[in-house]
């Protein structure tokens, strides 16, 4: 029990704090990291989260969330 425990907490640390950098390019890897942890964690807790749960547990097939740099890319967008 006590390290199954320590399982979850590891998980729910690593799920908001790690950033995905999977394939990025430098520029995108910057500005992956110039994103505040707080905007993201907050992104992590809002929209990805209920889409794992969706997905994963309720077996749900529901199109993958974007990404929070495609998220500042459309806000950017919009505003220009």
């Amino acid at each position: 029990g006590f390290y199954a425990g320590l399982n979850l907490i590891a998980w729910f640390m690593v799920f908001c704090f790690v950033r995905e950098t999977k394939q990025l390019t430098l520029e995108e890897l910057d500005q992956v990291f110039s994103v505040p942890t707080s905007s993201y964690i907050n992104h992590e807790l809002t929209v990805w989260l209920p889409w794992f749960l969706k997905r994963y547990f309720l077996r749900k097939n529901i199109p993958k969330p974007p990404l929070i740099l495609e998220k500042e890319e459309h806000v950017e967008k919009v505003l220009e």
